[in-house]
């Protein structure tokens, strides 16, 4: 695929993700090519490297409430569980135990979800979308757009997994779901579609 198509599709397909999270999560809480820096009220600032995250989900920590903001993000872990659970059970690597996955979430995330689409880096670039994603978010979500990079960020997992396993890197990055693109999107939106369904029978009842 020419690089213009390519563009064009990763851009496409985070407006649609967009829209969907804006549904399920609403518009204050969802966050597009997310600077991770702005509005910063803690030591996380244009001092150090702030990279931008293609989609962000809320609550956020960045105004330097870090005890306040981590609450509340461990308050929607357990609201989201049926969604996190979802996306889970899809993982294109083997994550072990779902309760066991939460316990590795980070602890002191910037956002509950962070989430990096990835459709042309290179595998260093590939790396840092993985580093990026368990950084800043409680949970991060990793969707290759094509099969050559889906299967390129398999490698990357088995990597850090051998790493850690050997001895040459603590654990790292359990935090992070790896999703194929149909997956992700399919996710959200059925979890959309039901939450839109609640609403409406709330709404009539």
């Amino acid at each position: 695929m020419a690089r213009g198509r390519v563009n064009e599709d990763t851009e496409r397909y985070k407006t649609e993700a967009f829209e969907k999270l804006k549904r399920m999560f609403g518009e204050k809480e969802v966050e597009i090519e997310w600077d991770v820096a702005k509005g910063s009220g803690d030591a996380f600032n244009r001092k150090l490297y702030c990279p931008r995250l293609d989609l962000a989900v809320g609550p956020f920590n960045i105004d330097g409430h870090i005890e306040k903001n981590n609450e509340r993000i461990n308050q929607a872990v357990s609201r989201r569980r049926i969604l996190l659970e979802d996306l889970f059970t899809r993982s294109e690597t083997d994550l072990g135990n779902f309760e066991d996955f939460l316990a590795e979430r980070n602890k002191n995330p910037r956002c509950f979800l962070a989430i990096e689409l990835e459709n042309s880096g290179s595998r260093k670039h590939m790396l840092g979308d993985v580093a990026n994603a368990s950084i800043l978010g409680a949970i991060g979500i990793v969707v290759p757009l094509n099969e050559k990079r889906l299967r390129a960020f398999r490698k990357i997992r088995e990597y850090i997994v051998f790493a850690t396993k050997v001895g040459k890197l603590k654990a790292s990055f359990n935090n992070v779901i790896l999703l194929n693109r149909e997956n992700f999107m399919n996710v959200i939106s059925r979890q959309s579609r039901t939450l839109e369904k609640n609403l409406n029978i709330a709404t009539h009842s």
